[in-house]
């Protein structure tokens, strides 16, 4: 054909012609103009996890990120399966911050008695004269209890304790009025289904997003398609742009090359413009939060990048061991649940506890022949005595109703918080989920109103319990401590306060040695500016008035006066 024939067919007849990006707009790298674009003008997007790794910033970076979510306005949304993910995933998410404070104040008082030990040997050893070692033991608990009490104070503020409590976690009540008339709508029932059956099957074929989630339950597997399929929709209603921030950096999200990641999947960014006829852009919350500060020109401190950075890193590790422990991790969990249900129970008592192996291991509560309660320990003597102690402080029960069962743990297993976490999620323990084995919470939320289902409310502290030691207490000091010391529940009063006032006499002939009567001759005994309330979970002792509204008693200083 000559140059005249080609003249004349594209006279005659029209061809079409495409440029090079027409069709293969998938294989474009996001530029940064289009970033500010989907930003100023498309739709934003929290994946679950996102949403999750809020409760892991540090406070002032949680309040950056949030300032950053305010500045976009109506185009921030999420999908109603992420919304259904965080509610469902959002205890054990919370539950993190309790295991790293039990942790640290375990690890604190292990260290304190490992000294101990230490100072006794070496005292036998060199033939210390008793009052000597007396003498250096003595400053032994002044120097660990004022960091145990921090550590106690901080992890109380930022636990599940807190967080459990919808009307109480900072998270979500801030989350809830970010995302006001934000959230999609749920799909119907039939809508439902059919996407279930779809991400399903797309989980066998390994069409992403989606298919690294196999090993999850059936409907939890669907959940990453049930977000981006939601997400499509969404975004075809409102015919824009969309930008989704994710922490998930698997590869069925991800296209990775040698170890690193590239960009999305293809896959998805053809899908997506083939659906909604306009592109999504990816991007990870340390890399959004750069993003967000320039555009919007919103305050974002190089130190909310770097914590956004280590939320991410730190998660990405979790996910890796999950990934790679998972069959293990379930066999383990198997083994344990049968172990724990088939094996003799033995009475929560001072007698079994003496007898019990003190080597690492899972111990299992058990009231009214239901599993209440799942821990672990590096010392299950040690565990058990806390437990034995706690229950025989309450009323409504007693640890004669309560039998144990310790099965034994290697050194790793002990260490791998996934394992007690995943036995929990697995047998949902009440316990477990009231209040039971949380540390102490923060000073001020030591006064605050709890659930009825609360483990304190549903066994309150006994004030009626015989101590011994009371009755011999002749200064407010040696009763405080002896409280402290003796009595099977949380007794708080800062030491710096009390320092002042040890050496006040007490009218020791009116001592009976019962907590509730020690507390009425204490408070007669205390300066008029102190007050003494009783939860239903915990005595507080301090130096200043203060009306309660859920306290159970209260004493202050001089003369009697309690509600």
């Amino acid at each position: 054909m000559n140059s005249e024939d080609i003249n004349a067919q594209g006279r005659d007849g029209e061809r079409d012609l495409a440029s090079l990006n027409d069709g293969f707009e998938h294989y474009l790298s996001a530029s940064p103009s289009d970033y500010e674009r989907v930003v100023k003008n498309g739709l934003v997007v929290l994946d679950t996890n996102a949403i999750l790794n809020l409760y892991r910033y540090t406070d002032e970076a949680r309040k950056e990120l949030f300032g950053v979510l305010r500045g976009l306005h109506d185009r921030l949304w999420i999908p109603n399966q992420v919304a259904t993910e965080f509610w469902r995933n959002r205890e054990s998410a919370v539950s993190d911050l309790d295991y790293f404070g039990d942790e640290l104040i375990s690890e604190i008082e292990e260290t304190r008695q490992q000294m101990e030990r230490s100072l006794r040997t070496w005292a036998n050893r060199v033939a210390l004269q008793g009052g000597q070692l007396k003498s250096i033991l003595d400053i032994l608990d002044p120097a660990f209890k004022p960091v145990l009490e921090k550590v106690q104070e901080i992890a109380g503020e930022r636990s599940e304790g807190k967080s459990r409590n919808t009307f109480e976690d900072p998270v979500l009540l801030e989350l809830q009025d970010v995302l006001v008339r934000k959230v999609g709508a749920a799909m119907d029932r039939t809508e439902y289904e059919s996407a279930v059956t779809e991400g399903l099957r797309r989980v066998e074929e390994k069409i992403p997003p989606g298919y690294k989630d196999k090993k999850k339950d059936d409907g939890y597997a669907a959940g990453d398609y049930l977000v981006w399929a939601q997400t499509i929709k969404e975004a075809k209603f409102r015919r824009c742009e969309v930008l989704l921030i994710t922490g998930d950096v698997k590869e069925d999200w991800w296209r990775k090359e040698s170890g690193e990641i590239r960009g999305p999947r293809l896959e998805l960014l053809k899908e997506f413009y083939a659906a909604v006829g306009f592109r999504v852009y990816l991007l990870r919350p340390p890399r959004f939060l750069e993003m967000a500060r320039e555009i919007l020109q919103i305050s974002v401190a190089d130190e909310t990048i770097d914590d956004a950075n280590r939320v991410e890193l730190s998660s990405h590790e979790l996910r890796k061991r999950i990934d790679t422990a998972t069959t293990v991790l379930v066999s383990l969990r198997s083994e344990l649940s049968a172990y724990v249900k088939g094996e003799a129970r033995l009475p929560l008592n001072v007698a079994m506890v003496d007898i019990v192996d003190d080597s690492p291991g899972l111990i299992a509560l058990f009231h009214s022949d239901s599993l209440v309660y799942l821990g672990s320990s590096k010392s299950a003597t040690r565990r058990l005595r806390q437990l034995h102690r706690k229950i025989s402080g309450r009323i409504n029960i007693s640890p004669e109703e309560v039998s144990v069962v310790v099965a034994p743990l290697g050194g790793e297993q002990i260490n791998d918080r996934m394992l007690l976490q995943s036995m929990i999620t697995e047998e949902r323990p009440v316990w477990n989920l009231n209040g039971f084995g949380n540390h102490d919470p923060g000073r001020l939320r030591a006064f605050l109103p709890l659930p009825s289902d609360h483990f304190d409310m549903l066994y309150p502290i006994d004030l009626s319990i015989r101590v011994p030691r009371l009755a011999n207490s002749r200064t407010i000091g040696e009763l405080i401590l002896a409280m402290r010391d003796e009595i099977p529940y949380p007794v708080d009063s800062r030491n710096h306060d009390l320092a002042v006032i040890a050496n006040g006499e007490v009218d020791s002939s009116s001592l009976d040695g019962t907590v509730e009567n020690s507390l009425r001759v204490l408070a007669n005994a205390l300066p008029q500016d102190w007050q003494i309330t009783v939860m239903v979970g915990r005595v507080i002792i301090e130096p200043i008035f203060r009306d309660v509204p859920h306290a159970v008693l209260v004493f202050r200083g001089g003369p009697l006066f309690d509600y």
